[in-house]
């Protein structure tokens, strides 16, 4: 079984229509839905019951992960954003990738529902790539690549730390350094534009690349939370 764990604060805009479409996933694979909520003070917990198990948690990213997985019955974990869109065929890669082909979790190529190519070209630009390789075609992932894995290799690593950001990426690192890793490059997901839209293609993409040389040469990841709360 897939356990799909989504950790929420406040996503009454998007909650339904991403639980929506996971639930006409369930001819593809044998699922459970489980929604993380790190206290909402909007509808989001009421939308996401007729769909969804709901655990609370502490707020937090790393936290409410975690928390998803202490109660995940299955033996694959796939971690979802709330305003992520899964397509049709995600869920019989996962089982193909883990149960047939042998790996022990990987993540998913994505693209933005609008504007794509534009924020794709401006990733490779601020990073001077020449070609359109990126961190996932480099097996490291972050939250918006879908990471799934075995529920076992999940608990010897420990799960996600509980840090204030950046917790995909090291998880992934950790992943990736120990177990077989897979990327997934079709289906791909499909992302929110959303922080892109609010704060500057350019700006949104300046401060992430930042934020990740910072957190590399082992600035806190609350002070970058802090950081980021800041500037948005």
């Amino acid at each position: 079984m897939i356990s799909i764990i989504i950790p929420v604060y406040n996503e009454e805009a998007f909650i339904e229509k991403t639980l929506f479409q996971l639930m006409q996933l369930k001819y593809e694979a044998d699922i459970e839905i489980i929604v993380s909520d790190g206290n909402s003070t909007d509808k989001t917990v009421e939308i996401a019951s007729t769909y969804a198990k709901i655990i609370q948690s502490r707020k937090g990213k790393g936290k409410q992960l975690n928390e998803g997985a202490k109660h995940a019955g299955g033996d694959i974990l796939f971690f979802v954003h709330a305003d992520m869109y899964v397509p049709e065929g995600a869920l019989k890669k996962i089982t193909k990738e883990i149960y047939e082909n042998g790996f022990d979790g990987g993540g998913f190529s994505n693209l933005f529902k609008e504007h794509n190519k534009r924020i794709k070209l401006l990733g490779r630009i601020l990073h001077l790539r020449i070609n359109h390789e990126g961190q996932s075609e480099r097996k490291i992932f972050y939250g918006d690549n879908g990471i799934f894995v075995k529920k076992e290799v999940f608990k010897k690593l420990g799960g996600y730390k509980e840090i204030y950001i950046m917790e995909d990426y090291d998880f992934s690192t950790r992943l990736l350094a120990k177990y077989k890793v897979c990327l997934v490059t079709e289906p791909k997901l499909v992302v929110d534009t959303r922080r892109h839209i609010k704060d500057g293609f350019l700006r949104t993409r300046l401060k992430w690349m930042l934020i990740k040389r910072l957190y590399l040469i082992g600035v806190s990841p609350q002070k970058l939370a802090d950081w980021y709360k800041d500037i948005r």
